[in-house]
């Protein structure tokens, strides 16, 4: 199966967009044996704490499903957000992340289910896929995923779509990252920052100081994410986005979009670089540094 679907030359991109759309639904559940826990009280939807990353295609398509202006849905519903790195502590990759409570759940059921965003298509069977389900459904952020106390089948051909939408995933990520911030995934390094991380986490009674801090247990992620906004986000190219959205509203704007998307060399190059050259920021005198470095342990690079 191909990943995505060609748009022919000058042919309108919302109609390349839709056919994505309903081909991206149609395998969703095509093959699965998968049924939500009628019981199911939407925790995933609900809390907080755990982070629903979108692509540049989510926004689009919930923008045309809700026929509003994609600046208007992004103002409401969406934000930069921040997302752990597990090879670094203090590492976290910046992207475009659904709003928590999820603004679209209306009596128990998605209010955008045909173009929901693909990680909540994927979510719970990639962890079957991945071979990560019983490490998972013992955490404690998901104790009330009633859908992770009993295995979830997985039939070979469904196992074979599963990785079809996760080639998607990755595509769609790559391309918005680059789209949005004019390169592949974008981090952010915060471990020069500790000093003034601990204080806010303080002052907001989040955590203690130690003299060796421990990130993932004192820097509380509301911290981190609460930090980046106020002193980070204006900064290029986060100041941006609300650019990249005013373009995304127009035809020209989406057709730009979908010409990236469909470039295999670029997706190549982006998907290539990602841990070997990554793009990593941190706050330096207090301007923005960008700087390539390799994320690929030492012990696991081949010379």
């Amino acid at each position: 199966m191909e990943s995505f679907i060609k748009l022919p030359p000058y042919e309108n991109p919302r109609d390349w967009l839709t056919a994505y759309l309903r081909r991206r639904a149609r395998l969703a559940s095509c093959e699965s044996d998968f049924q939500c826990d009628p019981a199911c009280a939407r925790p995933g939807c609900k809390n907080k704490d755990l982070q629903i990353q979108v692509s540049v295609i989510d926004l689009l398509g919930a923008a045309l499903h809700l026929k509003e202006p994609v600046t208007a849905i992004y103002s409401r519903f969406y934000t930069l957000g921040l997302f752990l790195e597990e090879r670094d502590a203090w590492l976290r990759t910046v992207a475009v992340k659904l709003e928590k409570p999820c603004p679209f759940l209306e009596n128990g059921l998605c209010g955008i289910y045909p173009v929901r965003p693909l990680p909540c298509i994927l979510f719970p069977e990639y962890l079957v896929w991945q071979g990560t389900f019983e490490e998972k459904a013992g955490a404690e952020h998901f104790r009330d995923f009633l859908c992770l106390k009993q295995p979830i089948p997985l039939s070979p051909a469904r196992a074979e779509i599963m990785g079809e939408l996760m080639r998607m995933w990755a595509r769609e990520s790559l391309i918005s990252s680059f789209f949005l911030f004019n390169h592949g995934p974008c981090r952010l390094d915060f471990g020069n920052l500790t000093g003034e991380l601990l204080q806010a986490a303080a002052a907001s009674g989040s955590a203690a100081a130690p003299e060796r801090p421990e990130p993932t247990r004192t820097i509380p992620h509301p911290v981190l994410e609460r930090f980046f906004h106020e002193r980070l986000a204006g900064f290029p190219p986060f100041a941006e986005i609300g650019d990249k959205m005013e373009q995304l509203q127009t035809l020209e704007g989406q057709a730009q979009f979908l010409r990236l998307f469909q470039d295999d060399r670029l997706y190549r190059k982006l998907k290539g670089s990602c841990d070997d050259r990554a793009v990593v920021f941190r706050l330096v005198k207090g301007k923005l540094r960008a700087k390539k470095r390799s994320l690929i342990s030492p012990a696991h690079k081949c010379y």
